[in-house]
């Protein structure tokens, strides 16, 4: 078995009559669903002039916007130094948090930090940068001439609800000199070489895990609203299952302790992390079975993307049963419910270390594509798609809550996890691409689901303007 983590930065190409149509988190677009694209940016819109003054109105707070620069004509070529994002709140202009991630012309990223670091050999704000954002930092709509000081060129972003018209606007402004900077920094990334321990904070969560494996085994919300961590809740996510041979053999599947990784590239910006890892099977001590590809992961405040890429040479002769992916918690978790697309919230699904009625009675036999959980200690969603679809028969939904099983590997004894039982058809894909979305949230209750699934399921649309300049 080979397997491979898909690299997450492509953007879909232009399509008759758009400008640009880009994923909402520049990662590979959920397989089937056009209406994943998390922005459409619009050619030839024809907008009032004189611009009127509007009042931002989208409510939305948990979603990113990821652009590719090449809508940005009227700012193409210009310094980075001298690019700010800005908006505009009543009669106060102030910068807000962004980050352009270059890329060089092959369409991979320049690197700040790893193996792959380096500059992209055009400084300047090219056609294949990213611009990222966050939704909430929009501000009102400008009229003409009410520019910042010293704006030499002005693209206007739009951001546009679908599900209610609601909008918010944000300005990407060229200066004459130096641009103004917000202090705030969403997401950090703090390495420990000495203990290979890496850990991603934000001021919604922090989730950590060792540096060369894929697994977490590290989860806490952060406090409201002093901010401080909370309890860690995690034992580790766990993926596991059997390996059927030919004659009917088995050989245990763990796969999050098989699978290893190596750090290639990492870039460390104030709005998302991306994390470029080189991924292979350690079958054994000294048996290592490289993958052709890459995981590039993103984290934002509130939520990480892992999409990733399995290769199986041996399809045909291999079968794979009994597979589940889940988190594992550890007892910090007592007290919090557990809930999914079949399963709706009940307060008596309740992680306390052994199995009530109603958990023995939850629904796991209706396809599922996400599953959630809350409580005291924080909130959780988790959504999971396979491209092709085919690549696997059935999505289950998978909840144990049982101290006395052991299943190690694991740093906790019992078993206290919800995810996935995945039922994958009789004869496997060679190639297939799953995509991971973990959204983790200080406070969410189960009626404010849909805010989260909306990320997704009813994507922000963004139309782009030139204010100011050619």
């Amino acid at each position: 078995m080979r397997y491979s983590l898909a690299q997450g930065g492509s953007l879909l190409r232009a399509q008759p009559g758009y400008c640009l149509v880009a994923h909402h988190q520049a990662i590979l677009m959920k397989p089937g669903r056009s209406h994943f694209l998390a922005a459409i940016l619009i050619l030839g819109l024809v907008l009032p002039s004189p611009f009127q003054a509007e009042i931002k109105t989208i409510q939305r707070v948990d979603d990113p916007v990821v652009m590719e620069s090449r809508v940005l004509t009227a700012l193409l070529k210009s310094p980075l130094d001298r690019l700010a994002l800005v908006a505009r709140t009543g009669e106060v202009w102030a910068p807000i948090p962004f980050q352009i991630d270059e890329k060089k012309p092959d369409g991979s990223y320049a690197f700040t930090f790893g193996p792959l670091a380096g500059p992209d050999p055009d400084p300047t704000l090219d056609a294949n940068d990213e611009l990222v954002f966050m939704v909430k930092d929009t501000g009102d709509r400008v009229e003409d001439q009410k520019w910042p000081e010293a704006a030499e060129a002005v693209m206007e972003i739009e951001v546009r609800d679908p599900k209610n018209g609601q909008k918010g606007w944000a300005y990407l402004v060229r200066f004459s000199g130096p641009a103004p900077r917000s202090q705030d920094d969403y997401i950090q990334v703090e390495t420990d070489p000495a203990s290979n321990y890496r850990k991603i904070i934000t001021y919604e969560y922090v989730m950590g895990g060792p540096s060369n494996v894929i697994y977490p085994d590290y989860m806490a919300a952060r406090e409201l609203p002093n901010g401080r961590p909370g309890v860690d809740v995690l034992d580790r996510l766990k993926m596991r299952g059997e390996f059927v041979l030919p004659m009917g053999l088995s050989i245990p599947l763990i796969f999050d302790e098989m699978a290893k990784s190596k750090d290639k590239g990492l870039i460390d910006g104030p709005v998302r992390v991306l994390l470029l890892a080189e991924g292979y099977l350690e079958l054994a001590k000294f048996i290592k079975i490289k993958g052709e590809g890459y995981s590039l992961i993103s984290y934002y405040v509130n939520h990480m993307i892992w999409p990733m890429a399995m290769e199986l040479p041996m399809a045909r002769l291999l079968k794979i049963e009994n597979f589940y992916g889940y988190l594992d918690f550890n007892q910090n978790v007592f007290g919090s419910c557990s809930f999914s697309a079949a399963n709706p919230y009940n307060k008596d699904v309740v992680f306390d270390g052994h199995m009530s009625e109603a958990e023995k009675k939850l629904d796991t036999e209706t396809n599922i594509d996400w599953n959630a959980g809350f409580g005291p200690q924080g909130a959780i969603i988790h959504r999971l798609y396979f491209d092709p679809r085919p690549a696997v028969s059935k999505q289950l939904h998978y909840f144990i809550d049982d101290a006395t099983i052991q299943d190690p590997p694991e740093d906790f004894p019992g078993v206290f996890g919800a995810g996935y039982h995945l039922v994958f058809p009789e004869e496997l894909l060679p190639q297939s691409t799953v995509y991971q979305y973990y959204y983790f949230l200080s406070r969410l209750r189960p009626e404010e689901v849909s805010r989260i699934l909306d990320i997704l399921d009813h994507p922000v649309e963004v139309r782009v303007k030139a204010r100011v300049g050619p």
